[in-house]
């Protein structure tokens, strides 16, 4: 009888660790996803240019693909795969397209903004939920970076 209630009380034991187990690699596998470059890296590349809002709003103009993602509160969860199919085409005339799977989702208006900081962000009415934050350039990316007010981090890159 001993070893049967013992027999149980390890089945039960075993069962319950297992699927703990395999949340855990499962997070491992999250946290290994990094942005396709460094903040510390767009920063520095950001800053080797003098920015005010005509040349953001400039540099801004054309199609972007999404990349990454990475959000303060939650960044274990970092990655490529939430808005895989997502692109934003700034125009011209301050419009901003969002689409997924190349179809119109949504059209706003744009505009870049002085932040408290001296850098720059953009006004998106109606929002977008991938531009809020700092703008940072480095090459053919651009990172609207909310993570510095604990929000989420979205690096995109430019199309041809």
């Amino acid at each position: 009888m001993k070893t049967l209630i013992i027999s149980i009380l390890s089945i039960l034991l075993i069962t319950a660790i297992l699927p703990s187990c395999e949340k855990t690699k499962n997070e491992e596998q999250l946290v290994q996803q990094e942005p396709p470059i460094t903040f510390d890296s767009m920063w520095l590349c950001n800053s080797r240019t003098v920015w005010d809002s005509a040349k953001i709003h400039d540099a801004l103009i054309g199609k972007w693909k999404w990349e990454y993602i990475s959000c303060y509160w939650n960044p274990e969860k970092a990655n490529g795969e939430d808005f895989k199919t997502l692109s934003v085409e700034f125009k011209t005339n301050d419009s901003v397209d969002v689409k997924i799977d190349n179809v119109v989702t949504q059209k706003s208006l744009w505009k870049v903004k002085t932040l408290n900081d001296g850098n720059f962000g953009l006004i998106v009415s109606p929002i977008v939920l991938q531009l809020p934050g700092r703008i940072l350039f480095c090459g053919d990316r651009v990172l609207f970076q909310d993570s510095y007010v604990d929000g989420c981090d979205n690096y995109f890159a430019k199309q041809n």
